[in-house]
């Protein structure tokens, strides 16, 4: 598919969200939360510290408007440590990265626009795990309607991802086809950007509660990110 060409400035049409469509919305993601509670009930929950903190940037850090980059965990903060190790490492190279839990989406949708509007168009990424992964998506189409792009996307195990907004110019899905919860991206009416869904339904030991913590992938997405942020 054809990439969105970056623009110092974008223009996106302005679609309104229907009650139906919230409605459907939650009822895609009903099944997901009820398994995702169960499971929590299982799990060892993290150390309350382990669920908020972030590494501190170091001296040799950007400028915190060079980008909006910001990472969203999946159900009750305690699955998705793989988006902190990701989040810590981009840090640790110098970007200024925010990680959030997946409830606090319009918290971070408001910084964004906040952000863009105070210092002008800068690059946004947006990386989410389950049910991170589909407030990732919830975040850029609401971007969509006040004319920001997404310059990149990541996300892995989407529960009930909407379709993708016209706005996200880049974005890989990990996901599972067969064995796993994880669902493709579809693109939406207007998406014109470039859609990568990435099937691990035959990785070996690789599910969705672990697919954040495989290093392979944190490496190629903090590579992916550190391009976006530092393109000329």
């Amino acid at each position: 598919m054809t990439n969105i060409p970056a623009a110092s400035a974008v223009s996106f049409p302005n679609p309104g969200k229907s009650a139906a469509a919230e409605t459907d919305r939650m009822n895609r993601r009903s099944p997901f939360l009820g398994l995702l509670a169960g499971a929590a009930l299982v799990l060892p929950s993290l150390p309350a510290e382990a669920k908020t903190q972030q590494a501190a940037m170091p001296p040799n850090a950007t400028s915190p408007h060079q980008a909006d980059v910001y990472l969203l965990r999946g159900f009750a903060d305690i699955f998705s440590t793989g988006i902190d190790e990701i989040g810590a490492e981009l840090q640790a190279a110098g970007v200024n990265a925010h990680v959030q839990g997946h409830a606090a989406w319009r918290l971070v949708l408001n910084r964004i626009v906040a952000d863009q509007q105070k210092n002008g168009h800068l690059p946004v990424v947006l990386i989410g795990h389950s049910l991170g992964a589909n407030a990732a998506i919830y975040i850029a189409e609401e971007l969509e309607r006040r004319g920001i792009a997404v310059d990149y996307m990541a996300t892995f195990a989407a529960t009930g991802p909407d379709p993708l907004p016209g706005n996200v110019r880049r974005v890989v899905n990990f996901y599972f086809k067969q064995h796993g919860w994880g669902l493709p991206l579809v693109p939406g009416p207007r998406s014109h950007g470039h859609l990568e869904n990435r099937d691990f339904s035959n990785a070996k030991d690789v599910g969705h509660f672990n697919i954040e913590k495989q290093r392979p992938l944190q490496a190629e997405v903090v590579r992916d990110v550190l391009a976006v942020v530092n393109a000329d």
